[in-house]
């Protein structure tokens, strides 16, 4: 509010705060503030959708849009200082969820993708035709291109000037070819040897496809989980449905060479302790001895499940006090979970998800 700036750019950390704190604020006050929030969303999202198609919001539709941002919206606007004309998360995914919701309040939130090796933007959301849940369009002077991780061919590919597109994919690993790709790593042949194909296709090992010309990240080989029973899983989107849960301030997926997946929570503590106060329960230092914690995360699980298939069910969870965080080790500078340092440091309690369900 003091800077009122016009541009904010950050992880999507700081986006999924903010919505997790309204969320909150709405849940605090009672059935009706819930009713016309609700209501709000609705309209602010068809606004949206109408907007994309390249369509006015109509008399009607337009004041009721006008009426909410002024009783919901303004609010949020006048916290960021009234004056943002686009908001730009990168450095990790951004939960489908929170763009579609700052969509609906009238921020615009653009995504974007790239890697350090590449200079580093490769794809970014087209200001005047966003796509939540995507990084949007191939940059000029890039080419992008999928290649299926079970035949290893290329299954597409996108240049930036071949726009408009309406290229559609099916799921692999991402390559990239073009002006802002290195030439190598420096003085470290064998490392650069690693992420370059024989055809100079440089491997950013991240999994993802083309719709309708906008790409759409899924997640990192690398966080790939194989089950014992062969099932390859990719724990992003699990995690992401499970974060959007006003109850779930952090989530890692589990379950490498195992049976079947568990799941470590850092609940949202203010969520969790205003749910405690209406219970008449109390939140102990370690929410896992109660049991009343438990059961409402264990209900967030629960709902997951319902629509994953088998392999992709969490059947356990713990819950974790301390946020996972840079200081503590737990996250990267970008705020990206350290999987292999988390399943360390919490290896007792994953043990005994594993020796409970077995």
């Amino acid at each position: 509010p003091e800077v009122r700036p016009t541009l904010l750019v950050s992880v999507p950390r700081l986006f999924e705060k903010v919505h997790t704190a309204i969320l909150k604020s709405v849940a605090e006050g009672g059935a009706v503030t819930q009713h016309v929030f609700a209501w709000a969303v609705g309209v602010g999202t068809a606004v949206a959708a109408r907007r994309r198609a390249g369509k006015a919001p109509g008399v009607l539709l337009a004041a009721q849009h006008a009426l909410a941002h002024r009783i919901v919206f303004a609010t949020l606007h006048a916290k960021l200082g009234e004056r943002v004309r686009f908001a730009v998360s990168g450095g990790a995914a951004l939960p489908a969820t929170v763009g579609a919701f700052f969509e609906a309040a009238g921020v615009l939130l653009i995504e974007g993708y790239g890697l350090s090796e590449t200079a580093p933007v490769l794809a970014a959301n087209p200001y005047a035709a966003p796509r939540v849940g995507t990084v949007g369009h191939v940059f000029p002077e890039v080419t992008l291109a999928i290649r299926d991780l079970h035949s290893g061919r290329i299954i597409g590919q996108l240049a930036g000037d071949a726009y408009p597109s309406t290229l559609t994919t099916g799921t692999g690993e991402i390559l990239a070819r073009g002006a802002s790709v290195m030439d190598g790593y420096w003085n470290k042949p064998e490392a650069t040897a690693e992420v370059f194909d024989a055809d100079g296709w440089f491997r950013t090992g991240d999994v993802g496809r083309f719709e309708d010309g906008y790409l759409r990240i899924t997640d990192r080989i690398k966080h790939m989980i194989v089950t014992l029973g062969g099932k390859n899983v990719y724990p992003g989107p699990i995690e992401e449905r499970l974060a959007a849960s006003p109850l779930v301030d952090q989530v890692v997926v589990l379950g490498e060479g195992r049976e079947f997946l568990v799941a470590l929570v850092v609940p949202e503590a203010d969520a969790l302790a205003a749910a405690a106060e209406t219970g008449g329960w109390t939140v102990p230092g370690d929410p896992n001895a109660s049991p009343e914690a438990a059961a409402l995360i264990e209900g967030v699980i629960r709902e997951q499940a319902r629509a994953a298939a088998s392999h992709e069910k969490v059947r356990s969870v713990r819950l974790v006090a301390e946020p996972f965080s840079v200081d503590n080790g737990l996250l990267t500078p970008t705020m990206k979970p350290k999987r292999a340092a988390i399943e360390s440091r919490y290896a007792d309690l994953i043990d005994e998800m594993y020796a409970v369900e077995a």
